[in-house]
């Protein structure tokens, strides 16, 4: 069975590196570009990081999308912003491929204008992965990856597959029928932890644990993106620990008990998230490159928009990102700056 990895960036790399370590019969294929993409190359594989210590897992790496031909299974990781394009040139070499995007953002109506609605699977992962250094990924945070109809017309034999395919990585995964209440419910996430990259901030440490921009940011925009689904009828599907925002917003209303407050700052920076999470527009922003915040809070206020109302809180973070973007690389607001300008969005909304 030929898999290929489309975007072998920290999460394709991750899962596909893994799928071959434990099933080394895969003809297992990345396609990446960059400084990353050609020390795979020339190293013939990647290096993975993370509870078994450190491996080096031989593939195959290209950067021609040609080379997609014959495979049976396409992952799909590059960046929300890229996938238009990136569909679009490598739907000719698809043939029968099953296509399973494991993307931030919601991107199935891109996806099914280029891949066989018959094929398309959808989903999302909970698991951190980050580029350490070029052909060096590590595993930050584990968590489930959950897989699912990209369309009506997928059937669940092919999702099925998708998830066996998956499975062989030996992380967490699970197919489920209402896969777009589990990829927002990894949005809504996202949204707040995206809000912290705005200050360069460790969203846990500096952020969650952090009274001042808690009751500023977090929990505001969050109250909205929660607002915002609701009002749009779509339904939240609960997620194993605390990457469910269901049970993370629970937290967030109990944590300033001190007793609480003391022990969740232990099991947080100790237990459960021992490395910073290293988020995809925090690494795009320091090198310089457009990020997926359209794709993130964007969507949630083209969401909000779509049925008929606003979301300001996420689309000062989207306006905020982009002000990045134009910056030299690696500049960020700072803290003081990014409280204030959420509390003059709370002062206006109670007017």
């Amino acid at each position: 069975m030929k898999v290929t990895v489309l975007g072998a960036g920290a999460v394709g790399a991750m899962l596909g590196g893994l799928i071959k370590r434990y099933d080394p019969t895969v003809d297992m294929l990345f396609l990446a570009r960059g400084e990353h993409g050609r020390r795979m190359r020339e190293s013939g594989g990647v290096e993975l990081h993370g509870p078994w210590g450190r491996c080096h897992v031989p593939v195959r790496v290209s950067d021609r999308l040609a080379d997609l031909a014959g495979s049976s299974v396409v992952l799909l990781g590059v960046k929300s912003q890229d996938t238009e394009e990136v569909a679009q040139k490598a739907s000719e070499h698809l043939g029968r491929a099953v296509v399973v995007s494991v993307q931030n953002g919601i991107n199935q109506r891109v996806l099914s204008n280029h891949v066989s609605p018959k094929r398309l699977v959808v989903g999302m992962t909970a698991t951190n992965m980050a580029i350490v250094a070029p052909g060096v990924v590590s595993l930050q945070r584990n968590g489930i990856t959950v897989v699912g109809a990209g369309t009506e017309q997928t059937p669940s034999t092919i999702v099925e597959q998708a998830e066996a395919v998956l499975a062989k990585s030996r992380l967490a995964v699970r197919s489920e029928r209402n896969v777009l209440g589990v990829q927002y419910n990894k949005l809504l996430m996202n949204t707040m932890g995206y809000a912290s990259v705005l200050s360069d901030s460790n969203f846990i440490t500096e952020g969650i644990l952090d009274r001042g921009w808690r009751r500023a940011v977090a929990m505001p925009i969050l109250a909205e993106g929660l607002r915002v689904l609701d009002n749009a009828g779509i339904e939240l599907v609960r997620t194993p620990g605390l990457s469910d925002v269901l049970r993370f917003r629970r937290l967030l209303a109990t944590i300033d008990a001190p007793p609480v407050a003391a022990v969740l700052r232990l099991v947080l920076t100790k237990l459960v998230v021992p490395k910073r999470i290293v988020y995809s527009v925090y690494q795009d922003l320091v090198r310089g490159r457009k990020t997926e915040i359209d794709f993130v809070n964007g969507e949630i206020v083209r969401l909000a928009e779509t049925h008929g109302t606003e979301a300001p809180l996420n689309a000062t973070v989207v306006e905020m990102v982009r002000e990045l973007e134009r910056r030299e690389p690696g500049s960020f607001f700072s803290r003081e700056n990014v409280v204030s300008r959420f509390e003059g969005i709370a002062r206006r909304q109670s007017l």
